[in-house]
């Protein structure tokens, strides 16, 4: 037995007192307000659903999912881990085939490890997903609907960093490596981990121009387009699915530039954070003091039957990289009385939006600490005074 106070909470699994609870309540109105005003519509997905559905996406959702027997079916259930193949299975089975779907979603998701070190199980994730374009329109979209978020809730200077999981696939696709070995060398490449994934590359006897392109890849990042121009003249000769992607990546980053002028860019051609989920245009958003990403997304296909193009962010993490004003609430103080006249003008006070707490007996003390005015009786009228200093 661990030993460990039944009442403390499991590694990595947070909880939100009243004021930060109500400060993330804040947060979460004001995404949902943005992405509402984008036309975007709000969908509520299930906490649980078969496993099966919730891991069929990829091998790291399965090690993330939670796992519990159906008592009604017998059939074994998950907790979902990631909102984004939920809102997929929506589209599929509620959505006009032949009609654009802009669709939102906030909610608690459990993961059976944290992310990173020390991070969330139990993230409160929020997210946005395009279905049934797969144009460069819908995918400026999706990037400007993540700025437009980060704004909304005043979120400090970020960089968004662009790439292509195309890139990445193209390249894999001209060799025959299986799945593993792609993986192996794909997670080498994510962490620009050169004299590893030359390593790799010779273990693997790779040579000629792929394995060129493949020890270029960890170099071709940067602040502006000319990296996209690099990326032409080096990968161009080994791939023709280069210049579609890297055109793509141009004029997305040109529609940010013209909104979002302030918005600092990145190109890395060797991201694709998404490469066993995501098949397009690939993007993050970071902070500076923040180790992880605090949004990512870009376009898939896997677990969608049509085109798709999304991004997810932690509500918690956003908390703190944002300076959304958050005022609290002015509390009135209602001391016990008999009067039926106090409680009308309690009442009056409530549905012009006012905060009233009222005593519940008459020896009650401590209450009206928290509240800033008080409601007193003067000349038998209810009337909304200051608190005594």
């Amino acid at each position: 037995m661990s030993g460990l106070p039944s009442e403390q909470l499991p590694e990595g699994i947070e909880e939100s007192p009243p004021e930060q609870a109500r400060i993330l309540e804040a947060y979460r109105r004001e995404l949902l307000d943005c992405f509402e005003r984008w036309g975007y519509a709000l969908v509520m997905p299930p906490l649980v659903e078969f496993r099966d559905a919730l891991v069929a996406e990829g091998e790291a959702l399965e090690h993330q999912t939670f796992q519990l027997t159906d008592t009604l079916s017998g059939r074994a259930l998950g907790i979902r881990a990631d909102i984004t193949p939920q809102i997929a299975r929506m589209d599929r089975q509620a959505m006009p085939h032949n009609a654009l779907a802009r669709l939102c979603y906030v909610g608690q998701v459990l993961r059976t490890h944290p992310e990173i070190l020390g991070g969330s199980r139990n993230p409160i994730q929020a997210g946005a997903e395009l279905y049934g374009h797969d144009g460069v329109q819908s995918d400026a979209e999706i990037v400007s609907l993540l700025c437009a978020a980060l704004q909304a809730v005043s979120c400090r200077p970020w960089c968004l960093d662009l790439g292509h999981a195309g890139v990445f696939r193209a390249l894999a696709e001209q060799t025959d490596w299986d799945a593993g070995e792609r993986s192996e060398l794909f997670e080498l490449i994510q962490r620009k981990a050169k004299p590893d994934i030359g390593a790799w590359l010779d273990a693997h006897e790779a040579s000629g121009k792929v394995a060129v392109a493949f020890r270029a890849l960890p170099d071709l990042s940067g602040p502006d387009e000319e990296v996209l121009d690099r990326a032409g003249r080096e990968l161009a000769c080994v791939s023709a699915h280069m210049e579609p992607a890297l055109e793509r990546l141009r004029k997305v980053a040109a529609r940010i530039r013209s909104l979002y002028p302030d918005v600092q860019l990145h190109f890395d051609l060797g991201e694709a954070s998404g490469f066993h989920y995501e098949s397009g245009l690939v993007f993050a958003a970071y902070v500076e003091g923040q180790g992880q990403e605090i949004a990512r997304g870009g376009r898939y296909g896997v677990c969608s039957r049509r085109p798709a193009t999304g991004f997810s962010l932690d509500l918690r993490t956003l908390l703190r990289c944002g300076a959304l004003t958050v005022p609290a609430p002015s509390r009135i103080y209602a001391a016990w009385s008999k009067d039926p006249a106090q409680q009308a003008a309690i009442n009056d006070l409530r549905t012009a939006g006012r905060t009233v707490v009222c005593s519940l007996d008459p020896d009650e003390a401590g209450q009206e600490n928290a509240c800033d005015e008080r409601l007193v009786c003067e000349d038998g009228i209810w009337v909304v005074r200051p608190m005594p200093s």
